[in-house]
């Protein structure tokens, strides 16, 4: 069905990145989960958010329980599994208004372990029973349902993009990773509800291990605006934890994201909002492999509105050795991955459409305190390995025996807070050999930069290098600029940042940038 790695990397959409997420090669295999997973209910029981948050408790209180291996399901490649259909006649609220439904996913290929699912109505929880009659499966591939014996996981569909035509607007599949767009987009991005150690040797994987899905109902508060709302129940070898997400769908998708965390053991490596995305190469960092595209990447940069109301971009790298950077912070007004690349030639790239994917934004809802975002890239050369990694992490570490409570607002869509000052658009690098320097030029628009270049100077720092030259120019479009430098390396590592100003006031977002010998 997807014979290129080109299309393979524009179909991810329809299940969970954590199947490929490889932060680093070792990651793939990790994806598949090691829960306790509870039993399903025979009947009917009353929901509520309370207890859902006593059964996380009572998990954290107990040991964690390493469950048997998941049952071997053999026979199935990348490509069928995609060809396995769920059945539009066995959705979840098919006859139902507001206009949502939900179908699930088979325990195969990279999923095989089952997962209860739940629907709520009217403060009761009833086990979504499964039947492998469900699915449409290829005749070829009839006999690996006989295996099966659950959902690993389901999706949430909305008329999103045209009156009458559903399309998905929330995957939930794979450890804790989930995934949403904006209208008229396509899958790029994943979310995850707990990071620990991302980007680190022996990271832990949070599982979701059971969902409730809450029946929308017209005319209910929950569902005003049209929402669905989704529970899930986590646990993993550090903690356990109860999630609510509150899913309104429109131009940008929204999650209004509850959690509360119960640690088992003191926790200095947790990363709350975490999300994880992909980038290959663009025209500041050239492609590792030969490729004929301008530019490979489900996101192009990290910005972050900080608490001292400072808007940062980093440029996303894809580095020759892994490393992370921290953004120290404290009670930060935002942060997210953002594709600010949105023209078909900004990548050239007719299949995979990276000019189509998300941005995702992470709004608090309370004050964080102080912590910091934190970056990880890592070094690939295949556009199916998600190798960037951003969370927030607390400076004080969790105790075990607490309970953390979270709130936050994810954004899918396009870039959500931009700074109301010029932006970047575009980074370049090269190199002079002959002198001896590195060449950066950083393009800027919007804001005050309409009002022409006239008292705007530059306020340019390299920490590890020496600053030779630097210019500042009008860009042929309108209300933009390029600055220009060039710097001789005193290190192996070199951080540069850049804002204009006029007078002493910024008019531009601050650029970070990291560049290594």
């Amino acid at each position: 069905m997807f014979p290129s790695s080109l299309n393979r990397r524009a179909a991810l959409g329809r299940l969970s990145l954590s199947a490929v997420l490889a932060l680093a090669p070792r990651l793939v295999a990790a994806q598949i989960p090691a829960v306790q997973v509870p039993a399903v209910d025979a009947a009917s029981q009353p929901f509520s958010v309370e207890a859902l948050r006593d059964k996380a408790r009572a998990l954290a209180a107990a040991p964690y329980a390493k469950p048997p291996a998941p049952p071997t399901i053999t026979g199935l490649t990348y490509d069928d599994y995609f060809r396995i259909r769920f059945r539009a006649e066995a959705d979840l609220w098919k006859d139902r208004q507001p206009a949502f439904r939900a179908e699930f996913f088979p325990p195969a290929w990279l999923y095989p372990r089952p997962l209860p699912i739940y629907e709520v109505a009217a403060g009761l929880a009833r086990p979504i029973a499964f039947d492998p009659a469900m699915f449409e499966i290829p005749g070829e591939h009839a006999d690996v349902a006989k295996g099966w014996n659950g959902f690993s996981g389901f999706r949430l569909l909305w008329p999103l993009n045209e009156a009458g035509k559903l399309d998905e607007i929330a995957v939930f599949q794979g450890a804790s990773y989930f995934r949403s767009l904006g209208r008229g987009q396509r899958y790029g991005l994943s979310a995850r509800g707990l990071a620990i150690g991302a980007g680190e040797p022996n990271e832990e994987f949070p599982d979701f291990v059971a969902f409730w899905l809450e029946r929308p109902e017209s005319g209910d508060p929950a569902a005003s605006g049209d929402a669905v709302v989704v529970h899930a129940l986590m646990d993993s070898p550090s903690c356990a934890g109860a999630y609510s997400f509150t899913i309104r769908p429109g131009d940008n998708v929204t999650f209004d994201v509850a959690a509360s965390i119960f640690p088992r053991a003191a926790m200095t490596k947790a990363g709350v909002a975490a999300m994880s995305s992909m980038f290959l190469f663009n025209v500041a960092d050239p492609s590792p492999v030969q490729d004929y595209r301008t530019a490979v990447h489900d996101s192009d940069g990290l910005a972050i509105w900080n608490g001292q109301g400072e808007h940062i971009w980093r440029p996303l790298q894809n580095p020759r050795a892994h490393r992370i950077c921290s953004f120290l912070d404290k009670d930060p007004k935002g942060f997210g991955l953002v594709q600010r690349a949105r023209a078909l030639e900004d990548f050239g790239d007719l299949q995979a459409r990276y000019d189509l994917r998300p941005s995702l934004w992470v709004e608090p809802l309370d004050a964080w305190g102080e912590g910091a975002v934190h970056l990880a890239e890592l070094a690939t050369t295949k556009e199916t390995d998600d190798n960037i990694a951003v969370f927030w992490r607390p400076k004080a570490p969790w105790t075990a025996g607490s309970q953390v409570d979270l709130r936050y607002r994810l954004h899918w869509g396009q870039e959500r807070f931009a700074s109301p000052d010029a932006r970047v658009f575009r980074t370049r690098t090269g190199a002079d050999a002959q002198a001896g320097l590195r060449l950066f030029t950083v393009d800027l628009q919007g804001g005050a930069l309409a009002e022409g270049l006239d008292g705007v100077a530059m306020d340019l720092q390299a920490q590890g290098g020496e600053i030779v030259w630097r210019d500042l120019s009008p860009y042929p479009d309108e209300a933009a600029a390029r600055v220009a430098f060039g710097v001789r390396p005193k290190a192996t590592d070199i951080d540069l940042s850049l804002r204009l100003t006029r007078g002493d006031q910024p008019i531009s977002e601050t650029w970070r940038y990291l560049w290594t010998a």
